[in-house]
C-alpha cells in the first residue's frame, strides 16, 4: 500500500504536468479553427464515426487501406466518438498522455535514487522540450514514449508478466513503440551484470512478450488493410524522397541525414542539449554507467538497434526516426540519476564544483548547439546571439537553484551536502537552458484562417469533393468536413498503391491550376469526382517548398503559360464569390466547355 506522502507527491507531479501541458496545448484545445498539423492526416476522417455520410471518397478509402492507422488507435477514437468529436478527442489526449509519461519518468528515477530532487529534475526536463515531444494532437506517435516507459517501470517493479504484455498492446496503438518496448523486454532478460546473465525466469517472460507480439501482429494483419511499401531502391528514383522533396529522406551529407526528420534523430536544440548533458555525465565519470539500472540501459540499446534495422530494411519498418523517440526520456532519466553522484565525486575540489554547477547547463548548451555533430551546429556568432538571448532564462534557473539550496535541510556530511547542493543548482540551470532552447516552436499548431470559405463549403452536400491548391486543401477536411482531391498533408508516398494515386492527383492538380488548357480542370471532375473548384483571386500564391517534382512543374508552367485556363473559367459557373476566392461548380464548367 502506498504511503500518503507518495500519493501526494504523485498527485503534484501529475497536476503540474497537466497544467504545463494544457498551457502549451491551449491554442489547439481552445480555438475551433486551430489544429495540430498532422490531424490533417490522422483524425479528420474519423468524423465519419459520427456521420457515416462523411469521407466515403476514394482518396480517404485509399489512405485507410495503407494501414497508416493502427487498429487499437482507431478503436479508441471510435469509442470516444460516441461522446465527443474525434478531432477534439485527439486534441485532448496529450493532456492525459504527457502527464502520464512525466509521472513514469519521475517514478523510474525515484526507483534508482533516494535523492528526492533527482526525480523532479528528470520529470521537469522531460516536460519542457515541446519542440521534440510527440504528444500534441494525440496521433499514434503520442503513445510511443508511454508504451516504452511503462514497460521499463513495470520491469523495475518486477512486474514482469505485465511488462511482457505491454509491447503487444503498444503494437496495436503505435507499432514502432510496441517494437521498442519488446526490445526492452528481451534485452532485460540478458542482464550482463548478473551471473548467470541469462535467467530462465526472465527468458520465460521475454518469450511471453514475443508470443503476445506475434498475436497482436496477426490481429493487425486480419483487421487492417495494408499495401506494399516502397523499397529504398525505388524511392531513390523519385524526387519526393530527395533533398527537395516533401519526404526529404536522401540527402548528400551524412550529418544532415542523421540530424533531420524521417531518416535521422531530429533532436533539434533542446533534444541535443539533453543528449549532451547525459553524455557529459557519463564521460566525466564513467562509473556513472553502473548507477543506471540495466532495464534503463535497455531503452537506448533497443532504440538504436531498431533505428539501424529500420535503415537496413527501409522502408519496411516505417521511418527510422520513429524508433529514436525513447531516447529523449532516457536522457532525462540519466541526468536525474547521475547529477548528484557526479557532483559529489568532485565535491572535494570545492572551487571546481562551485564553478561547474552554474556552468553545467551552459556548457551542455554550448557543446550541443555548436559542436554536437547531429545538433544544430550554430556558428560562433549564432551561438553568441543564442547565449545572449538565453541569459535571462539561465539567470532565472541559477536563482531558483540557489533559492532551493537555501531552503533545503542538509543533514548529510559536508561533502555529500555540497555535492547535492551543487547538483541541484546544475539541474536548475540545465532545465532553464532546455526550456529556452525550445524557442517557442511548441506544438505545431496550424490555424485554418478562411472562415467564410469554410462556411460555404460546409454547406455543400456531405459527399462533395473539393479541388483546391494543395496548401489550402490541407485545411478543408478539418474545417469543412468535406473530402478533397489532394492536399499537401495527404501526400504520404510510402504505400505503393497510395503513392501512385496521390502522384497522379497532384500532377493533374498542378496542370489544372497553372496550365493553359481547361481539360485538366474538367478531368478533376471526371476522374476524381471533384464537385467544386476553389480559385484564389487575390492574396499570396501557395508555396511549393520541399515539394519536388511539383515545384519544378509549377515553375515550368508559370514560365510558359501566359494565361492559365483557370483564370478564364465562365463567370456563370461561380457558385460563391468571396473576397479572396471564387468557388466554381465543376458540373457547370464541364457543361459550358462541352
Amino acid at each position: 500500500m502506498l504511503k500518503p506522502s507518495r500519493w501526494l507527491e504523485d498527485a503534484i507531479v501529475v497536476v503540474v504536468a497537466f497544467a504545463a501541458t494544457l498551457q502549451a496545448e491551449w491554442t489547439i484545445v481552445s480555438q475551433p479553427g486551430t489544429y495540430q498539423t498532422d490531424a490533417m492526416i490522422h483524425e479528420f476522417w474519423m468524423r465519419r464515426f459520427q456521420d457515416s455520410g462523411l469521407f466515403g471518397d476514394p482518396l480517404t478509402t485509399s489512405l485507410l487501406d495503407t494501414g497508416y492507422s493502427p487498429p487499437a488507435f482507431r478503436s479508441l477514437f471510435w469509442l470516444a466518438s460516441h461522446v465527443v468529436d474525434p478531432v477534439l478527442f485527439g486534441e485532448l489526449l496529450p493532456l492525459v498522455l504527457q502527464p502520464f509519461s512525466v509521472w513514469l519518468v519521475f517514478r523510474i528515477v525515484r526507483a534508482q535514487t533516494e535523492w528526492r530532487p533527482a526525480a523532479w529534475i528528470a520529470g521537469a526536463l522531460f516536460l519542457v522540450p515541446w519542440d521534440v515531444l510527440r504528444f500534441s494532437g494525440g496521433h499514434p506517435r503520442a503513445f510511443a514514449q508511454p508504451i516504452v516507459l511503462l514497460t521499463v517501470l513495470l520491469l523495475l517493479s518486477r512486474r514482469n508478466l505485465a511488462a511482457a504484455l505491454v509491447p503487444a498492446v503498444g503494437l496495436l496503438l503505435y507499432p514502432p513503440g510496441g517494437l521498442a518496448a519488446l526490445g526492452v523486454v528481451v534485452l532485460a532478460a540478458l542482464d550482463p551484470r548478473r551471473r548467470p546473465f541469462v535467467s530462465p525466469r526472465d527468458w520465460r517472460f521475454a518469450g511471453i512478450g514475443v508470443a503476445a507480439m506475434a498475436a497482436a501482429a496477426l490481429l493487425t494483419r486480419l483487421t487492417t488493410a495494408s499495401q506494399e511499401v516502397i523499397s529504398a531502391a525505388d524511392a531513390h528514383a523519385f524526387p519526393e524522397f530527395g533533398s527537395e522533396g516533401q519526404m526529404h529522406f536522401f540527402v548528400p551529407s551524412t550529418l544532415d541525414y542523421l540530424s533531420q526528420n524521417y531518416s535521422g534523430f531530429f533532436l533539434q536544440d533542446s533534444g541535443s542539449i539533453l543528449a549532451v548533458a547525459a553524455l557529459l555525465l557519463l564521460l566525466v565519470r564513467p562509473r556513472n554507467a553502473l548507477l543506471l539500472r540495466w532495464e534503463v540501459w535497455c531503452i537506448p540499446i533497443a532504440a538504436l538497434v531498431l533505428f539501424g534495422v529500420a535503415h537496413a530494411v527501409k522502408f519496411q519498418l516505417y521511418l527510422p526516426h520513429r524508433y529514436t523517440y525513447p531516447l529523449l526520456p532516457f536522457f532525462c532519466i540519466a541526468v536525474g540519476v547521475l547529477l548528484r553522484p557526479t557532483f559529489e565525486a568532485f565535491a572535494r575540489r570545492r572551487w571546481l564544483v562551485f564553478v561547474a554547477a552554474p556552468l553545467f547547463g551552459v556548457a551542455a548548451a554550448v557543446l550541443a548547439l555548436s559542436v554536437f555533430p547531429i545538433g544544430p551546429r550554430l556558428s560562433l556568432s549564432e551561438l553568441g546571439s543564442w547565449l545572449a538571448d538565453a541569459a535571462p532564462w539561465l539567470a532565472l534557473g541559477l536563482a531558483v537553484g540557489l533559492a532551493l539550496v537555501a531552503l533545503g535541510r542538509w543533514r548529510a556530511p559536508a561533502a555529500a551536502s555540497l555535492g547535492a547542493a551543487t547538483a541541484l543548482v546544475a539541474g536548475c540551470v540545465l532545465l532553464s537552458s532546455v526550456a529556452y532552447a525550445d524557442g517557442g516552436r511548441g506544438t505545431g499548431a496550424w490555424t485554418c484562417d478562411q472562415p467564410r470559405l469554410y462556411q460555404f463549403l460546409s454547406n455543400t452536400p456531405e459527399d462533395a469533393v473539393i479541388a483546391a491548391d494543395p496548401v489550402l486543401s490541407s485545411c478543408i477536411p478539418l474545417a469543412t468536413r468535406r473530402a478533397v482531391v489532394i492536399s499537401r498533408k495527404l501526400y504520404q508516398p510510402w504505400a505503393l498503391d497510395f503513392f501512385e494515386e496521390i502522384r497522379e492527383r497532384m500532377f493533374l492538380t498542378v496542370e489544372a491550376y497553372y496550365g493553359p488548357s481547361i481539360d485538366p480542370v474538367i478531368e478533376l471532375s471526371e476522374r476524381y469526382g471533384a464537385d467544386y473548384l476553389v480559385v484564389r483571386t487575390r492574396g499570396p500564391e501557395p508555396t511549393w517548398n520541399n515539394m519536388e517534382p511539383f515545384a519544378t512543374e509549377v515553375e515550368r508552367l508559370q514560365s510558359t503559360t501566359r494565361a492559365p485556363a483557370i483564370e478564364q473559367l465562365p463567370e456563370d459557373c461561380i457558385a460563391r464569390h468571396l473576397r479572396e476566392f471564387d468557388v466554381y461548380d465543376l458540373a457547370c464548367v464541364t457543361e459550358e466547355a462541352t
